[in-house]
C-alpha cells in the first residue's frame, strides 16, 4: 500500500494520493494536522520523514492529524513503534489486540490497515470474525479470546476486569499483558485523531 493509500474504502470516505496529499471531497486541507509534505514546516517534515524512513516504510494517517503538534506526533509515532516493532508479544496476537480495539472503538481505519497485516500473519478468519463483532466463541485459542475480551472491554467500560487481566497474564506473561492493555489505550488515542481530521469510516 502507497503512503495515503487506504483500502476498502466506499465512495464517501474514499481518499485519493495526488502529489503527495490527501485529497477528499475535493479538499487538499485537513481541519488538524498536515497532508502535504512540500508545504509542511521544517518540525512536521522532521517528524514525517522519521516515520516514512521508519519500519513503517511509510506516514498512517493518524500521525498525519497529528502534525500540528510535532513534539506530540513524534512522541506518539515512537510508542506506537515500540508496541509494533519492539514488543514481546507475538505479532499475531498484537494484531488481534489492535483489532479488537479498533472494532470497538469503530475506526474503519484502522481496522483496514491491521486486518491486512492480520491476514498476512495467517490470523484466523474466525478469530478476525470476534475480533470484530465481539463474538469469543468464534476464536478457537484461548488466548485469543482473552484478548479480545480484554481490549473491548477497555474501550468499552473503559476499564480493565481484573479477573481477566489475572487470566491473560496466567495464558501469557505479565509484559505480554501489559503491551495489550497499552494497545487498548493507544488505538483509540489514534483513532480520535483520525476523526478530528476526518479521516476515518465506520469499520465494515
Amino acid at each position: 500500500m502507497r503512503p495515503f493509500e487506504q483500502e476498502g474504502a466506499d465512495d464517501d470516505t474514499a481518499m485519493d494520493v495526488g502529489a503527495g496529499n490527501i485529497v477528499k471531497d475535493g479538499r487538499t486541507a485537513l481541519p488538524i494536522g498536515a497532508a502535504d509534505p512540500t508545504s509542511m514546516t521544517a518540525a512536521q517534515r522532521a517528524v514525517y520523514d522519521r516515520i516514512s524512513g521508519g519500519p513503517r516504510k511509510d506516514v498512517p494517517w493518524p500521525f498525519l492529524a497529528m502534525l500540528d503538534a510535532p513534539h506530540l506526533a513524534d512522541a506518539i509515532q515512537a510508542v506506537g513503534g515500540a508496541l509494533r516493532f519492539s514488543g514481546t508479544i507475538p505479532e499475531a496476537l498484537r494484531e488481534v489486540a489492535i483489532l479488537a480495539t479498533a472494532a470497538a472503538y469503530g475506526s474503519g481505519y484502522e481496522w483496514d490497515y491491521h486486518v491486512a497485516i492480520a491476514r498476512r500473519l495467517a490470523v484466523a478468519e474466525a478469530t478476525i470474525a470476534a475480533a470484530q463483532t465481539g463474538n469469543l466463541a468464534l476464536a478457537d485459542d484461548a488466548l485469543d479470546r482473552l484478548t479480545i475480551s480484554v481490549c473491548r472491554t477497555a474501550v468499552l467500560q473503559h476499564r480493565v476486569n481484573p479477573n481477566e487481566l489475572n487470566d491473560l497474564i496466567a495464558h501469557s506473561s505479565r509484559a505480554v499483558a501489559s503491551e495489550i492493555v497499552a494497545i487498548a489505550g493507544y488505538y483509540p488515542l489514534l483513532a480520535l485523531f483520525l476523526s478530528a481530521a476526518e479521516l476515518d469510516h465506520p469499520v465494515r
